[in-house]
């Protein structure tokens, strides 16, 4: 079935008109031909010309007729139609199926389809017919926005060629600025277009329902996970709004791109770059051909954020030189919100390691990583089996001055199992992959050998989980809970372990945990943990405590397991971190 059209591209003598106006002229102006142009914009369908004449005649008849500006990009000149065809279409940015050509020229019509593979084609008698069509019904646009972007886009391609040689200049001095909306419910049809309409920008292809309820439907369950991370893009510059041209959507953790696409409007600007260098250069499988290199070492220096979704709206000022996060499922969800607030965003935690997970969200796990660096534990780290930079970390090194640290100890004040080294002192919390809160201290060797061949894959994670926990048996001992003046201890060390020059954000856990029954349980040790956090960091300026529990506004924002809540509770939390940071005063 021949695909919906968006562009349709005028030939004008005998065709949007009859005579031929370099010999003898207009014989007959024809007043439904124009108004179709109008009726086709007011269906968000763009018309252009494609017209061997003279330019600047041709447009003092579309002026005077006040038909000029339905028209983009037109080429009027005396080359071969073929090839200019095929770089109007490059210019929008379309597929050339989505395109039709009119001309009353035969031969004009053949070279056209010969040189533009995919291209629709009618003769001038179709135009009566047009309105009528299935493929020209296009989408209710009453405000012609989509005609505005268009427009917008010719002005600015105008200027950019007219400015000639690199256009890095050239952007530099288009004050662009970009604004993401996290309400992607209040705008799900947008974001169903950008994911449906997208292809030249259009990274991973992955496609919704063409029913608008499926489609609705589907959308929403992708961003249901606590882990999904969605925005939408909005640009702005000198030349006017965009309006949302980009759409992206990540899960897991570490993140993954589901969606990331972008509409032409932008093309030549960045936008996507700029977006996926803001996220963290998540991970990203690119289907099929696409117009950008996200993957190029090029900085675009030309693009900001923009303080509000305003046109007017001034630059979003950076709360810290960089922010550095570190817990566990949290971490990331968080600090996907705090992207936009600093230009560098750094984010460690739980980390799979092949068939063995470690956690290193809890403060004696974390100074414990810290500290255990140097050849040493190089030999303790390929005992254990797993890479020694997933069990050691440089959260508190080689750190700007105004550095923000946003720390969750999701693991502190629970009693969760862990080991330490009973040489070196060294705390270590992991577990095989489908053994997570396994003590392998309470099988015998048989016991323990049927719980991995149960639970662990064959192969080399069945091996590296089998190397670990034996070592585990060898050479550590089992760790529980811990003491009030444990908990003391380690927060006064983290409060040391912060430079001079920066700040320091806990993110402590909801004493609300939904269980497997889909029942809430009130934890009340966690309670009296956080409780006691926020005395201990009450008296220091640069430090302050924050509780999910204050960023839920119903229970229904509460997933099952610790810190897995709705998007929209990561987001508060990132809110509350950011005004918080703007009102501590640096260590």
């Amino acid at each position: 079935m021949p695909e919906a059209i968006r562009l349709v591209v005028w030939d004008l003598d005998e065709t949007f008109w009859h005579g031929t106006l370099s010999e003898g002229g207009i014989t007959a102006y024809l007043q439904a031909h124009h108004d179709t142009v109008i009726a086709l914009a007011h269906r968000g369908i763009i018309s252009s010309i494609c017209s061997k004449n003279d330019e600047a005649p041709v447009l003092a008849v579309l002026r005077k007729r006040e038909i000029a500006d339905y028209f983009v990009f037109p080429s009027i000149n005396w080359h071969p139609k073929g090839k200019r065809l095929a770089a109007l279409i490059e210019t929008f940015q379309l597929r050339a199926p989505t395109v039709m050509f009119i001309d009353d020229n035969p031969a004009n019509r053949a070279e056209a389809a010969a040189m533009v593979p995919g291209l629709q084609v009618e003769d001038e008698t179709f135009v009566a017919r047009m309105l009528d069509d299935p493929r020209l019904q296009g989408k209710h646009d009453a405000t012609l926005t989509r005609l505005g972007h268009y427009k917008l886009l010719e002005k600015r391609k105008s200027d950019e060629k007219q400015a000639g040689g690199d256009n890095t200049a050239f952007l530099r001095g288009c004050d662009i600025r970009i604004h993401i909306e996290y309400d992607i419910a209040a705008h799900l049809d947008r974001a169903i277009e950008l994911i449906n309409r997208t292809n030249q920008l259009n990274f991973t292809k992955r496609r919704l329902p063409e029913n608008i309820a499926d489609a609705r439907s589907e959308l929403t369950k992708q961003l249901s996970p606590f882990r999904a991370s969605a925005g939408l893009v909005r640009v702005f510059d000198t030349y006017g709004d965009y309006g949302f041209v980009g759409f992206y959507l990540l899960h897991g953790d570490p993140p993954v791109l589901a969606h990331f696409c972008f509409s032409c409007r932008t093309i030549g600007m960045q936008v996507e770059k700029f977006v996926y260098d803001r996220l963290g250069h998540p991970r990203l499988k690119v289907a099929g051909e696409v117009l950008a290199d996200l993957f190029a070492p090029r900085e675009i220096d030309w693009i900001r954020i923009a303080a509000t979704p305003a046109r007017d709206a001034g630059v979003l000022p950076s709360v810290a030189t960089q922010i550095r996060v570190h817990g566990g499922c949290e971490a990331h969800p968080v600090a996907h919100y705090l992207r936009a607030h600093s230009p560098s965003v750094k984010v460690t935690g739980t980390l799979p390691a092949g068939g063995v997970i470690v956690s290193t969200n809890a403060a004696p796990l974390l100074l414990s990583a810290c500290d255990r660096h140097g050849p040493e534990f190089r030999r303790e780290a390929e005992a254990l089996a797993i890479p020694y930079d997933v069990l050691v970390s440089d959260f508190f090194t080689a750190v700007e001055p105004g550095t923000a640290f946003v720390f969750a100890g999701g693991s502190d004040g629970y009693s969760r199992i862990r080991y330490r080294h009973r040489q070196h002192g060294w705390d270590i919390q992991a577990n095989p992959e489908g053994l997570q809160r396994f003590n392998v201290f309470e099988h015998t060797e048989a016991a323990l050998q049927a719980k991995l061949d149960a639970a662990v894959k064959p192969g080399d994670h069945r091996d590296q989980a089998g190397r670990f926990v034996r070592h585990i048996r060898a050479a550590y001992e089992l760790v529980q809970g811990e003491s009030e003046a444990d908990v003391e201890r380690h927060a006064h060390t983290l409060l040391r372990r912060i430079p001079a020059g920066c700040k320091l954000v806990l993110i402590l856990d909801s004493p609300r945990i939904r269980l497997r029954d889909n029942a809430l349980h009130i934890w009340a040790p966690r309670s009296a943990y956080n409780r006691q956090v926020i005395r201990l960091l009450a008296p220091y300026p640069f430090a302050t405590a924050l509780c999910f529990d204050d960023c839920i506004e119903s229970d229904a924002e509460i997933f099952e397991g610790g810190n897995h809540f709705d998007r929209k509770v990561y987001c508060r939390m990132a809110e509350s971190i950011l005004a918080s940071l703007r009102v501590l005063s640096p260590k």
